[in-house]
């Protein structure tokens, strides 16, 4: 049974995601650039797109009308089918490495809420999971171990990875012998407090922990975000803006009564700029 998933479309889909990032940040720090999460984000929606379209359509996208990251950053969910329409949600904030081996925006905040604490408001409120996803590259970095699963990946699975937010919260607050905060290195995470994102779509979920969700449910939780249709995705401006007057650019989900996504993202103040999800795969839903 483990072995079925680890092989499955989506498991590999993730690995190869990742592997890709790792690829492109370490290029683009070797010419000394910095890439914005906003644009590695679209270009993941753009192969999950691809890949849903020739492959195996068990991917949908959703984006918010005028999507900028200035607005809404990049809080992405991801709900993922463990049972026939039975979904598990994961709340994830986005941050990229910079070209000098830190994370430089960790404890940005729009509202005057950190955005650890939102995170774990939210996973209170919604009965999901929540975890910042670090975008990572580094040149003459190596490293072999094994994920929470007990799969094995190498140093380019961490590529995208996930931390825990309470991690992040200490991390990004500690201060140096000098009473100053410095903002965390690739390396006070990695591999320490880092699990490499394919645990979404690698591992079986204990489904207890998790309040569950139909795709109706999920559906009708945020009007705001609008399903894209393998249509390219422009990353240096908007991603499916028609609708935008209505939406987009609200600071506040738009409210949608008796739905517990809606009121917990709300209570958060958690106003996601992207969605995706993932159904069964075919060859697993005997």
């Amino acid at each position: 049974m483990k072995s079925s998933l680890f092989a499955a479309d989506r498991c590999s889909l993730f690995k190869n995601l990742a592997s890709d990032v790792w690829d492109r940040l370490t290029n683009a720090h070797d010419v000394d650039i910095n890439l914005s999460e906003i644009g590695i984000t679209a270009d993941i929606l753009v192969d999950i797109l691809l890949y849903s379209k020739n492959h195996t359509a068990n991917f949908d996208v959703y984006a918010k009308a005028g999507w900028n990251e200035k607005v809404f950053g990049c809080d992405i969910e991801i709900f993922i089918e463990t049972q026939r329409n039975e979904f598990c949600m994961f709340a994830l904030q986005a941050k990229v490495l910079k070209k000098n081996n830190r994370y430089t925006t960790l404890r940005d905040s729009s509202d005057g809420r950190m955005q650890w604490d939102k995170l774990n408001l939210l996973e209170k409120a919604t009965g999901c999971k929540s975890y910042f996803l670090l975008y990572n590259g580094k040149d003459r970095w190596s490293h072999n171990g094994n994920d929470k699963c007990s799969n094995p990946h190498n140093e380019k699975q961490f590529g995208c990875s996930l931390i825990e937010p309470n991690d992040i919260m200490i991390l990004a607050t500690k201060t140096n012998s000098n009473g100053r905060i410095d903002n965390p290195t690739f390396n006070d995470i990695h591999p320490q407090y880092a699990q490499p994102w394919r645990i979404l779509t690698c591992c079986y979920h204990t489904t207890a922990n998790f309040t569950l969700y139909s795709l109706e449910q999920i559906l009708s939780s945020n009007p705001a975000l609008l399903r894209i249709n393998y249509d390219p995705i422009d990353t240096s401006s908007e991603v499916n803006a028609k609708d935008e007057s209505k939406y987009g650019n609200d600071d506040a989900i738009p409210l949608v009564v008796n739905n517990k996504i809606n009121q917990g993202s709300r209570e958060a103040k958690w106003n996601p700029s992207v969605r995706i999800i993932i159904k069964r795969t075919p060859d697993l839903q005997k």
